[in-house]
């Protein structure tokens, strides 16, 4: 019985201790996958056409 409480003791010890490590090295996601080719603020104009609606065309095959 002293081995289990022993063990569970030394988890909930070792997972506050280890809780605080990540704090000190977390970045935003936004700086560690940032790339010079990449292009999010201004996605440009009328990117897909003037007649584009939004619904697929369906083309009937001639039998």
């Amino acid at each position: 019985m002293y081995v289990v409480l022993s063990g569970i003791a030394a988890a909930i010890v070792l997972g506050i201790i280890v809780s605080f490590v990540p704090r000190v090295d977390q970045n935003p996601a936004y700086e560690v996958y940032s790339t010079s080719s990449t292009r999010v603020g201004d996605p440009g104009y009328n990117l897909v056409g003037k007649g584009w609606s939004g619904e697929p065309k369906l083309q009937r095959s001639k039998s």
